[in-house]
């Protein structure tokens, strides 16, 4: 699977209603969401910081503050700090799912939500390489500095950043239901 189709609506699995859930079972479901929106919040910082740096605007520490005289290391090594944290957070996210959701979800479930979790599991393949490509971006920043090595990070981190937001929209609208109605713990 290629990123723009894991971006297509269509290519996706619906799961279909469970029979006796109940907007309890979604309300916990909904819970998913906020946890999704800590992992948002942080994507949105790290964008933030990202073009803050490449404007030449923040240095390491300095979010709220644009200062005059920048070095350039500096900000390039407090944006893979940042980076590197949210990556390490979305994979033991992912893994947390695969270990512990997943399992109950694919074993519980009718055919159709067999076909979502294993859609999500193939979509945390591909964010997990789009993470590993990240890092090795960032570590090349560190290594490298520079607007070149910046621009490629900066362009992987833009597809991360649009994935990550489709696949928790379909993550947390496809399993609302079963999440709580299976009571999987959030």
């Amino acid at each position: 699977m290629k990123v723009f189709a894991l971006l297509d609506d269509k290519t996706r699995p619906k799961a279909p209603p469970i029979p006796g859930a109940t907007l309890a079972h979604r309300m916990t479901g909904r819970k998913l969401a906020m946890i999704h929106e800590m992992h948002i919040v942080a994507l949105d910082e790290t964008m933030a910081m990202m073009d803050m740096v490449e404007a030449g605007e923040i240095a390491a520490g300095e979010l709220a503050e644009h200062i005059d005289s920048l070095e350039l290391l500096k900000n390039y090594r407090a944006f893979g700090s940042l980076c590197g944290r949210e990556c390490q957070f979305l994979d033991f996210h992912h893994r947390t799912e695969e270990e512990e959701f997943f399992p109950v979800l694919h074993a519980n479930g009718d055919e159709g939500m067999k076909r979502v979790v294993e859609r999500l599991a193939d979509e945390h393949r591909i964010i997990g390489q789009i993470l590993d490509e990240l890092s090795a971006n960032v570590a090349l920043i560190l290594t490298q500095p520079g607007p070149d090595t910046f621009s490629v990070t900066k362009t992987t981190f833009d597809v991360l950043y649009k994935v990550i937001r489709s696949h928790f929209s379909y993550e947390q609208a496809e399993l609302e239901e079963a999440l709580g109605f299976y009571s999987i713990p959030l």
